[in-house]
């Protein structure tokens, strides 16, 4: 899904003849994409059992996931493999 987003930017911006950045377009959509995931999967949830997900769970799975792709984004914190 992302390599089919990554492409569609980039060939879009061919069109408009703007410089296009493949790492920036692809660390963007590995941010932001999860939390998109996070919603429609709690749309479907709620179709299908709609008082199963209490109102905690779902601010603290939202935070985790906004915390995540920040850090994905802006690199805050870096896990270094020791050799």
């Amino acid at each position: 899904m992302i390599t089919f987003l990554v492409k569609d930017a980039k060939k879009r911006a061919e069109d408009k003849g703007v410089v296009f950045n493949e790492a920036e377009s692809r660390k963007k959509n590995e941010a932001w994409l999860p939390i998109i995931l996070f919603y429609v999967l709690l749309y479907m949830m709620a179709l299908v059992a709609p008082n199963l997900i209490i109102v905690e769970f779902y601010l603290i799975g939202l935070f985790g996931i906004t915390i995540s792709g920040l850090n994905h984004y802006y690199e805050w914190i870096k896990f270094v493999k020791e050799d």
